[in-house]
């Protein structure tokens, strides 16, 4: 070969070498500026999210939800089921094994019941890790049953109970005595021994119905929450650095109040935070009174909020109706896991409310309950929930949610990840930013954080592993780069020494995340 061929062969190879595309290993190493921004760091106490792993669910007995509920809470986890004692523990055990629930999946807890025990979800227990990772279960305080609210966030507070009316005024709310539910206050004290976890004291109202978080130091609650702290001495100043001090809360968004004309204003009726980015918000048909109330909180006060990574929420909607109970509280649903468990009430819309359920979170199981209360075995329904409810067991403003709560696991596997939603130049690689925490203190398994990704239409994930940045909760992942009309999907996966296995989202590979060089992303 004369020179020229060789010195022509060697400039092609240079020139192909500078030209090809970089393998998904090399793209996956390409240096990514550290910004904590991109990531959630603790600071302090973190509350947990309704979400994350969980190892059961708590409820009570007597019967408060339909017992077919029941069953599947048994089958899909654990059944922490609160009994006042022996004779109750006994009862529920004969009803269980006739309902086919296998005892080796129910665990009964004993405290003493008064008139709200039913609410666990209200007066229960937040899951809470300190800064060394230990679990506790944060207790505030329920010392009313139940404050309630006309529309206006200035509006007086009354109690009603048992057709007993305590008027509130605003200059002696603290002077007036209403119904104390004391017994119910302190049933998580019971609780925290049985489970072995320790107790976290929280001096303030934080109502469960009413106080939704993304598990990262953001909180929903509507107006009524302030007004019922003042009931404690407790300024809404004091409100919100309690809230940060020992929830870890520093984002408090404090919304207005829904209900017409008066209600309890507990948000988990309106809305339901999905995600750490994704909000579901019920939708009113637009000739019912509550509609424009809906549409306002929506546009004048979620719209302008920002996510912890600094974005606009995602707004999703679920439309809902009236029902012989008000207006169906398709929000006051359970999510444990990776299954949803919806409140349905016998109307038009039960059907879509599950469409609308499976939509946003593909993946999960969606398992939709009536609760007829005539439709139970009349040994189990008692006469207080007959007075209460009637004739069907949900209402408007007390659904599943409000009856059953989440057991979290103690030594959970957290993981948040910010997700693709910004427009990206085609052909530059796009990063995932995920923060994961082992709070079984074990550590991860040597390169086992992972991100799985494939274009759209592909059957097959393509496994890149995460890499670390200097915070030991923080890495990251680039998909490689993309044309300008390409759609692809992606999720992460974690192991634990402790051998637990989490995905985010956790119905991962069936669920999975979706983004696009020029569209935003979206759980599916």
């Amino acid at each position: 070969m004369n020179k020229t061929l060789l010195l022509l062969s060697c400039l092609i190879l240079i020139f192909a070498a500078c030209t090809d595309k970089p393998s998904t290993a090399e793209v996956n190493e390409q240096h990514v500026a550290y910004n904590p921004e991109n990531y959630y760091t603790p600071n302090g106490n973190r509350t947990t999210a309704e979400w994350e792993p969980a190892i059961g669910t708590q409820v009570t007995w007597p019967l408060c939800v339909p017992h077919n509920l029941l069953v599947e809470l048994s089958k899909d986890n654990h059944l922490y089921t609160l009994v006042e004692n022996e004779e109750s523990r006994q009862e529920a055990e004969m009803w269980f094994q006739k309902w086919g629930i296998k005892l080796d999946a129910v665990t009964f807890l004993f405290a003493p019941q008064d008139v709200d025990a039913w609410w666990t979800r209200d007066w229960g227990p937040h899951g809470v890790f300190n800064p060394e990772g230990v679990f506790q279960l944060g207790d505030p305080k329920y010392l009313y049953a139940t404050p309630m609210a006309k529309a206006f966030c200035s509006d007086s507070l009354f109690i009603s109970r048992k057709l007993v009316i305590a008027q509130l005024p605003d200059d002696s709310r603290s002077n007036v005595p209403p119904y104390k539910t004391q017994i119910d206050d302190d049933m998580t004290i019971p609780i925290a021994e049985q489970l072995g976890m320790p107790l976290l004291d929280l001096p303030f109202v934080s109502t469960g119905g009413n106080f939704l978080t993304d598990g990262m130091g953001s909180a929903f609650s509507s107006c009524i929450i302030t007004e019922e702290n003042k009931l404690l001495g407790n300024t809404p100043e004091a409100f919100f650095e309690l809230n940060e001090s020992l929830l870890g809360i520093t984002n408090y968004h404090i919304l207005s109040n829904f209900e017409q004309p008066a209600g309890i204003q507990h948000l988990d009726c309106m809305m339901k935070v999905i995600d750490e980015e994704t909000l579901l918000v019920a939708e009113p048909p637009e000739d019912h009174a509550a509609y424009q109330v809906y549409e306002d909180i929506v546009n004048n006060e979620l719209a302008q909020l920002k996510t912890i990574y600094g974005r606009p929420y995602i707004i999703k909607r679920i439309k809902i109706d009236t029902s012989n109970t008000g207006l169906a509280a398709y929000t006051n649903s359970l999510i444990l896991n990776e299954t949803v468990y919806v409140p349905l009430f016998d109307i038009a819309l039960d059907a879509e409310a599950i469409n609308t359920w499976q939509e946003i979170m593909p993946g999960y199981e969606v398992k939709g309950f009536t609760f007829f209360l005539d439709d139970e075995p009349e040994e189990v329904i008692t006469q207080d929930l007959k007075n209460h409810y009637g004739d069907y067991g949900w209402n408007s403003g007390d659904a599943l949610h409000c009856r059953t709560r989440a057991v979290w696991d103690p030594e959970m596997l957290f993981i948040s990840v910010k997700k693709i939603n910004e427009t990206s130049e085609p052909g530059r690689p796009l990063t995932v930013h995920a923060t994961i925490i082992d709070y079984s203190g074990k550590g991860l398994v040597e390169d086992s954080a992972t991100l799985h990704w494939r274009q759209s239409g592909s059957d097959e994930w393509n496994v890149i592993p995460l890499n670390k940045t200097p915070h030991e909760a923080h890495l990251y992942a680039n998909i490689p780069p993309q044309s300008d009309d390409s759609q692809f999907e992606y999720f992460i996966e974690v192991k634990s020494k402790s051998g637990k296995t989490e995905t985010r989202p956790s119905s991962a590979p069936n669920g999975y995340y979706q983004g696009g060089v020029s569209g935003q992303a979206s759980i599916n």
